[in-house]
């Protein structure tokens, strides 16, 4: 089914990467370009991107996944080319509503009827909050992080002990890529938001919704740091505004989007009863920042 090897010389690891990527080979470039789709519309063509094989799925749309292909080797293996490519494609940038007719003829969006919607990654979701909270450092490269998590996850018994000691000052607040790894005892939010300790290959992870995850928006450490930054850029960015205009402000910072009046109002009366239950509006504004963070829309790309 595959290309032959046709390299003259020695088999080894550069003879196989020619292999990989030639012209004639009809795999590597479809399983790359299904793997960006299903990163930017949450489901592939071929939705079972771990399994291209006789047990997978077949494409929704072949002929869009060789063209995609094809476009992918022509641009010179860029992923940074084709991503540009679909998202500033019609079918991207279409609205994410559907209508109970759609959902019931396709729940999964495989007919590419809508734009996509679905929850972010574990990682996001921490990135998108402590972006919203100001706190987001974006340094690159250099050793992994370790933030916030209950303590004696890393206690084992019998065997070389490990101590973890959380970051640092800013440190602590880089991106969900720059978090360690412990196979055997991983970060429990990312775990709750469906990531996985990495014990084989998981080339595509499940998304759930469960009471956990709106747990730890609320009380895990990251999110708690989160809120209180949130908390403050409000009232630093909008010093002179009124509690309506602080609400309308921070509506739009977390969701991009002015709030209805119903959420409005709904918005205005917490702050009223954290005010009167506290006497400290910083207190009432932390609420506010803890309540829009763990919006379902907060966490949803749409």
């Amino acid at each position: 089914m595959l290309n032959p090897l046709r390299e003259e010389g020695p088999r080894n690891r550069l003879a196989l990467a020619r292999w990989l990527v030639s012209r004639d080979n009809p795999l590597v470039a479809r399983v790359v370009a299904n793997r960006l789709w299903t990163e930017i519309f949450g489901e592939g063509i071929v939705s079972t991107p771990e399994d291209f094989g006789m047990k997978g799925e077949r494409p929704s749309h072949p002929e869009l996944l060789d063209w995609l292909a094809v476009e992918f080797m022509e641009r010179g293996w860029s992923q940074k080319k084709l991503l540009r490519q679909i998202v500033t494609s019609a079918t991207y940038r279409q609205s994410s509503r559907a209508t109970p007719e759609m959902l019931e003829r396709d729940p999964h969006n495989r007919l590419l009827a809508r734009g996509p919607r679905f929850r972010l990654s574990a990682e996001a979701v921490r990135d998108n909050a402590l972006a919203i909270g100001g706190l987001l450092n974006l340094k690159q490269f250099g050793p992994p992080i370790r933030p916030p998590q209950p303590d004696g996850l890393w206690t084992k018994v019998g065997g070389q002990q490990y101590e973890y000691v959380v970051s640092p000052g800013e440190e602590q607040y880089r991106r969900g890529i720059y978090v360690v790894l412990k196979r055997s005892a991983p970060y429990p939010s990312f775990v709750t938001f469906d990531a996985t300790s990495r014990p084989a290959c998981r080339v595509k992870r499940n998304r759930s919704n469960t009471p956990l995850q709106a747990l730890t928006l609320l009380n895990d450490p990251v999110y708690v740091q989160a809120a209180h930054g949130f908390a403050t850029r409000i009232a630093h960015e909008k010093r002179t505004a009124t509690v309506d205009e602080r609400l309308n402000y921070a509506f739009r910072l977390a969701l991009a989007r002015p709030p209805a009046t119903l959420e409005a109002a709904t918005l205005h009366k917490l702050y009223d009863s954290e005010l009167a239950s506290t006497g400290k509006p910083e207190e009432a504004w932390f609420s506010i920042a803890s309540a829009l963070l763990n919006i379902d829309e907060a966490i949803t790309k749409d």
